[in-house]
């Protein structure tokens, strides 16, 4: 890809970040940086879908993209942990990555039922936008678990919508307070649709290329 076309796409991006809710108090300059970021993230999470397919068949590929997605979410905003749910039709969790790691079937059904009840992941779900939250401990939208393995004092909910459905919710965390701010919004923001669409790609591969086919 030469610079040309890198610079035409940023400009796109730009373009289209106009209509980013979270871009009302940010500087051009920052701007410009929030649409690099954002090009970055999807043509590394598109890179990696594109090997993926070629290479993992089965429900293997859904969870390498989950797990890949989270590991790129988490590079690019500096999150500390990261957690990822998705959900069919009927609002049923089909496949998840905890932020605290593997644990028994009970105790992922209690934390996610927490999370999408009472929590922000919920919040962002019911709402249909991203969740910011700059301090969890003022913001009785996070829901502070029992038990938790890590701190966190600032998140971000992101909702994968595609088209006008919904297919699931990563949240990020971090433990310092202010970690996640509106130009941190607007990448995701941005990114969200393309991130959405890449998981979705996973899951018609994982249904339609079974294991060793």
């Amino acid at each position: 890809m030469n610079l040309k076309t890198i610079s035409s796409q940023e400009s796109l991006l730009l373009n289209n970040l106009e209509a980013v809710s979270f871009q009302s108090n940010l500087e051009e300059h920052t701007l410009l940086t929030v649409a690099q970021i954002a090009l970055q993230i999807q043509t590394t999470l598109l890179k990696s879908s594109i090997s993926y397919a070629q290479s993992v068949s089965g429900s293997l590929i859904l969870k390498t993209t989950l797990k890949t997605t989270l590991e790129t979410l988490t590079k690019y905003t500096g999150a500390d942990e990261g957690s990822i749910f998705l959900i069919d039709e009927d609002g049923v969790i089909i496949e998840s990555i905890l932020a605290r790691g593997p644990v028994t079937r009970d105790l992922k059904d209690s934390v996610i039922s927490k999370v999408l009840d009472s929590g922000l992941a919920g919040w962002s779900l019911r709402y249909r936008q991203i969740g910011l939250i700059y301090d969890a401990i003022t913001d009785d939208r996070w829901v502070q678990l029992p038990n938790q393995p890590y701190k966190a004092r600032s998140a971000l909910a992101v909702p994968l919508i595609y088209g006008v459905n919904i297919i699931g919710i990563i949240t990020l965390t971090h433990s310092q307070a202010n970690h996640f701010d509106e130009a941190i919004a607007a990448m995701m923001q941005y990114s969200m649709e393309s991130i959405a669409a890449i998981i979705l790609n996973a899951q018609l591969h994982a249904e339609y290329r079974p294991l060793g086919a």
